[in-house]
């Protein structure tokens, strides 16, 4: 299916489900909106979407493996409405959004800090120090062997 058809039906569908919840309308189409930015922004490839939201002290993490080819994608819906759960939740909270390419020859690792429904680009120095410092300790740690931690690209939402 292409990501422009896909859109406004998985919206709708995402939509409904939250805000029969409760939640604020504009909240649930900010997030899916900033949702299939991620999924678009990183391009082709086998992908894996990580995000984090921190509440109450405690982090909640849920990962959704995705696929992007040209103008179709393809991701668990099940996966893609907890995600847009929990991107509500960082974005109105804090958090963040880490996106793992996977190639034949190694791994591709960017991410964003999400503030408000935006999703801002870290730096390949960022990502780096995010994955190479110990997060107890603030000791280094050695990089992932194959692993380029690289600069995010903008998110369109």
């Amino acid at each position: 299916m292409v990501a422009a058809d896909r859109e406004p039906e998985a919206t709708e569908r995402i939509g409904m489900a939250i805000t029969s919840h409760d939640r604020p309308a504009y909240e649930v189409e900010r997030a899916a909106a900033l949702l299939m930015g991620l999924f678009e922004a990183v391009g082709d490839g086998c992908h894996t979407l990580t995000l984090v939201a921190y509440a109450n002290g405690s982090p909640l993490a849920i990962a959704v493996p995705f696929h992007v080819e040209g103008e179709e994608f393809d991701a668990d819906p099940d996966l893609a409405l907890e995600a847009l759960v929990a991107l509500r939740l960082a974005a109105t909270v804090g958090g963040s959004a880490v996106v793992r390419t996977r190639f034949a020859d190694g791994e591709r690792v960017c991410g964003w800090r999400l503030i408000e429904f935006y999703a801002v680009p870290l730096g390949a120095a960022e990502i780096f120090n995010a994955y190479c410092t110990d997060p107890e300790t603030g000791e280094p740690i050695p990089p992932e062997w194959g692993v380029d931690y690289v600069a995010a690209p903008t998110v369109r939402t």
